[in-house]
């Protein structure tokens, strides 16, 4: 049996606010569906006193569906989330990441790191998990950066408009 890659990707964005601001909108996730889309909903799932288990629901085709769990743990000192999510899809075997922030200037630098598994090193499932993870990473990247340095959460959640509920389905 061959052992599997862990595969790695890293996508920064700078952002011009100070990176205490910066880190709170990334640490705090029952903000996220107000700043990312299709995220529609979170729910928390239980805390362990060092790590919480969460669970994403996005919007795909008009319909909310329960798209993933993630493990995440917090370090406010070193302003990081690491994150692993817990339902994995084939190809992939293993994803988990963690999001930094750092003094940059007069604003902050975040990045988004992610390392992955994929069955067999398919080498074309590995490009296309890498395409996911780019295109991903840029749009919640260029959301935070926007939302933090023109639109700021609270205003936004104010006027966000509700997408529905959450329909719980069988997995």
């Amino acid at each position: 049996m061959t052992e599997l890659r862990i595969w790695t990707a890293r996508h920064t964005t700078k952002v011009a606010a100070p990176p205490k601001r910066v880190f709170e909108v990334v640490a705090n996730v029952d903000r996220w569906p107000a700043l990312l889309d299709p995220l529609v909903a979170v729910e928390h799932l239980g805390f362990d006193g060092v790590c919480e288990r969460v669970r994403f629901a996005t919007l795909v085709d008009g319909v909310t569906t329960q798209d993933m769990v993630m493990v995440r743990e917090l370090n406010p000192k070193r302003m990081q989330v690491r994150f692993r999510q817990v339902d994995v899809h084939a190809p992939v075997v293993t994803m988990g990441g963690i999001w930094l922030v750092v003094p940059k200037g007069l604003g902050s630098m975040v990045a988004l790191d992610h390392y992955f598994r994929v069955a067999d090193n398919d080498p074309a499932a590995v490009a296309r998990v890498e395409r996911e993870i780019a295109a991903g990473s840029a749009s919640m990247l260029a959301a935070l950066q926007q939302t933090v340095e023109f639109g700021g959460i609270p205003d936004l959640i104010e006027s966000y408009p509700d997408r529905g509920r959450v329909r719980h389905e069988a997995r």
